[in-house]
């Protein structure tokens, strides 16, 4: 009898993890997930929002059969044991306390600056249109720790007021990737945040160090739940 539960056991769970880049947020009874393979969302209930919830924690847990084939074929879990490489799950982001553009505003900004800042612009938009989505994630210069927090609030400023000049129009994720490069090429130490709402859904992108915001107002990316950053 001990023998066939086992047996039963072993056939109705199967141990996964989260697949690498892909993302999952929590909003209620609700699972939003992110795969940055295939620069795709999907919205998951019942016991499949379950196991992501348990499989986010990013150790190794059962999942029912049903819900690992249903889980498997969109290529969000894995049995494969993989190195994390760049991705960040919402438990390594801090809480946002503050934003870098709410305070004084920069002033003039050097002829230099500006231009790096709008090429950066430019650049982000291009590759997006000729790379996927995950190819331009993983092309990101690697993170920095060398410069301060000070530092940083200026820089963030001073990439703000440029920004105007770019003659092409605000979106988030080119916007937040052409800081986030600069920003990793200068020294600084920033994260590449990816978040969700629900009623209506909506995703949004933008650049973090710490608990400081760096692109946006800070009651804006409140009201948007972490699904994966790097």
């Amino acid at each position: 009898m001990y023998e066939a539960d086992m047996t039963s056991l072993s056939s109705d769970f199967l141990t996964r993890r989260i697949a690498t880049a892909v993302g999952v947020a929590l909003i209620g009874d609700k699972a939003i997930v992110l795969d940055a393979r295939h620069d795709r969302y999907t919205m998951w209930n019942g016991s499949c929002a379950s196991a992501l919830r348990d499989l986010r924690s990013g150790n190794p847990c059962p999942v029912r059969l049903d819900d690992c084939r249903k889980l498997e074929k969109h290529g969000l879990v894995t049995s494969e044991t993989h190195n994390a490489g760049p991705w960040l799950t919402a438990r390594d982001i801090r809480t946002p306390t503050n934003s870098a553009l709410e305070g004084p505003e920069a002033g003039r900004v050097r002829p230099a600056y500006l231009l790096m800042s709008v090429w950066n612009c430019i650049r982000a938009r291009m590759a997006l249109r000729f790379a996927t989505l995950h190819q331009v994630l993983i092309d990101l210069p690697t993170a920095s720790r060398g410069r301060t927090t000070g530092d940083l609030v200026t820089h963030a400023r001073a990439f703000d007021r440029a920004r105007r000049f770019a003659p092409i129009r605000p979106r988030c994720l080119p916007d937040a990737l052409a800081y986030a490069h600069m920003a990793r090429r200068e020294g600084f130490a920033v994260d590449l945040v990816f978040g969700v709402k629900l009623h209506p859904f909506e995703a949004h992108c933008w650049v973090q160090s710490g608990g400081l915001v760096l692109t946006d107002p800070l009651d804006k990316v409140r009201r948007f739940e972490v699904v994966l950053a790097l």
